[in-house]
């Protein structure tokens, strides 16, 4: 299976073709682009760049067709891969008008069906246009509504429109059969913010918004990341603030709500630790999700689908965390600002998820992406992110470094997707399995073709005598040795995570004085803001009869 396998490396002025785990050259574009675009199928690569969309045949590396689109920045392709949607950067008309910069355009025919103005282009945000799996229907957020268009007949123009005073961000359900929206609203004007879902028959053509299946209400938020599950029974939204109110960071403040489909659960992700969220992950079969949380070491957290915590993964130096395609195999991985430390997991049909191999690292890595077939693992070092060091590596499912290619700019990396039933599901195999405990204890294994193994990095980092000490520890040589031999910024040694019993519930600790910043009061309890209430409201009804 693993022959079947291709890269795709953009660089500076050319789209490279390699084949994978064993790396060798099967061909070049020799020409620029900005970024890539697969379509779902995998027939099509669409090459974005300069003032034109190039479409080639995946396969062939063959060009099928060009649009010539000036000023094009992005693309992005429907579900099924009949419609295309871009974004040019915006200019004006003769007349000072704005020009209609986002389009929708029917890839097959070349023809342009939507223009609509668009002010702004981030990554976050983008597709701005969201089509339903089956790409019968295609929403488009504008001030104060969602607007819905019936893709058999784009010269109707709008066909319904959910008005949303607000409207921060949208979210279409996945699945065809759930005709449902998820909508979020900041708070403005002292209301709070929240989060509802929509069911799509109920959307009139004109009107009021319908009431929603359910709703979420809430203070402290500015953005909001939804993200359903592949079979649309529930939805994760994550709000940010600017400002944390507990002023424990500099990052602001963040949090994780649930709300499933049916409108019988939704309620606050209770995460165990304090701190920023910094990833959570639907499983690619939808029945479970994981949430990387809190201050580093970040704390690493199963949930089902019914937002129960099933399995605490332990803590440890991780910013991402990644399924592959089968959603058996799970990696987490201290990418970005983080060395790089990967460690690999097994999911168990119980819920347990069981570490493969050793730990290992991919050293300055800034993505990690699982192969189709779900057997290996692509971090790759990029610019403008890193502009040292760019290159990529290929790591086997249990932390095995197979390849590692070095460039002297790479904008991007990535596999070349695989159509639906190419690749089956299977559990890693029997050698590599008994052989875990082997690997851990000693040796790094050998590298196939381009490089040698990395060798394996240990669970704890080694005890220094000399290491960090505690003030209130010093100078008392016996606890200041034990300070310094499990003293770690990147990992709590007495954090082995295992599996959640029953009815147990992971929740972070209340803010008190035990957690809050050096000098900072602890907030009042409720009975002494009652208690001085009451007072207060005494002694005005006092100065008043006195008077």
């Amino acid at each position: 299976m693993s022959t079947d396998l291709q890269l795709v490396c953009r660089t500076p002025n050319d789209v490279e073709f390699l084949t994978a785990p064993a790396v060798s050259q099967l061909g070049s574009v020799g020409a620029p682009a900005s970024s890539l675009v697969f379509s779902p199928d995998a027939t099509r690569l669409l090459l974005v760049g300069g003032d034109a969309v190039a479409v080639l045949d995946a396969a062939t590396r063959k060009q099928l067709q060009r649009l010539d689109i000036p000023a094009v920045v992005a693309a992005a392709l429907s579900p099924q891969g009949t419609f295309m949607v871009t974004f040019q950067r915006p200019t004006k008309t003769e007349s000072g008008a704005a020009d209609r910069n986002l389009k929708v355009w029917r890839l097959e025919a070349g023809e342009c069906l939507l223009s609509l103005h668009q002010k702004v282009y981030t990554k976050d945000t983008w597709p701005s246009i969201q089509f339903t799996q089956d790409d019968a229907l295609a929403f488009h957020q504008v001030t104060n509504a969602v607007n819905i268009y019936s893709t058999d007949n784009w010269a109707a123009g709008v066909s319904k429109r959910l008005p949303l005073k607000g409207v921060g961000a949208f979210a279409v359900c996945p699945t065809p059969s759930r005709p449902l929206v998820a909508a979020y609203v900041p708070e403005a004007k002292g209301s709070p913010a929240f989060i509802a879902l929509y069911d799509y028959s109920a959307i009139s053509a004109t009107g009021d918004a319908p009431p929603p299946i359910c709703r979420k209400s809430f203070y402290r938020a500015n953005a909001a990341q939804l993200l359903w599950n592949s079979t649309g029974s529930a939805v994760l939204v994550m709000t940010a603030a600017d400002v944390d109110a507990t002023n424990q960071s500099y990052y602001g403040e963040q949090k994780l709500f649930f709300m499933s489909a049916d409108g019988t659960n939704e309620c606050q992700v209770p995460l165990p630790k304090e701190g920023p969220i910094h990833d959570f992950q639907w499983n690619p079969k939808g029945d479970c999700f994981i949430v990387v949380a809190g201050f580093m070491p970040a704390k690493t957290t199963l949930f089902t689908d019914k937002c129960v915590a099933k399995y605490d993964l332990g803590s440890g130096p991780f910013s991402t965390a990644r399924w592959n395609p089968f959603g058996r195999f799970l990696v987490l991985a201290g990418i970005g600002n983080l060395p790089g430390d990967l460690h690999f997991f097994d999911k168990k049909a119980d819920g347990k998820c069981r570490p493969m191999g050793t730990p290992t690292r991919a050293e300055n890595g800034v993505t990690a992406e699982w192969s189709p077939c779900g057997r290996y693992l692509l971090s790759a070092t990029v610019a403008p992110r890193l502009r040292v060091d760019n290159g990529f590596q290929i790591f086997k499912y249990d932390g095995t470094l197979l390849v590692k290619e070095k460039r002297d700019v790479l904008y991007e990396a990535s596999w070349m997707p695989a159509a639906a039933g190419a690749f089956e599901d299977r559990p890693q195999s029997p050698r590599a399995s008994a052989g875990a405990a082997a690997a851990a204890a000693g040796s790094g294994s050998g590298g196939s073709g381009a490089a040698a193994a990395a060798p394996a990095l240990p669970p704890q980092p080694a005890a220094r005598a000399s290491g960090y000490v505690p003030p209130h520890l010093r100078g008392k040589p016996g606890a200041a040795e034990a300070a310094a031999a499990s003293f770690s910024l990147a990992r709590d040694a007495a954090d082995k995570g295992g599996k959640i019993p029953t009815g147990a519930v992971a929740a972070r600790p209340v803010v008190g004085a035990s957690n809050l910043p050096p000098g900072a009061a602890p907030p009042p309890s409720k009975s002494s803001s009652k208690n001085a209430k009451r007072r207060a409201a005494a002694k005005k009804k006092a100065d008043g009869s006195d008077a």
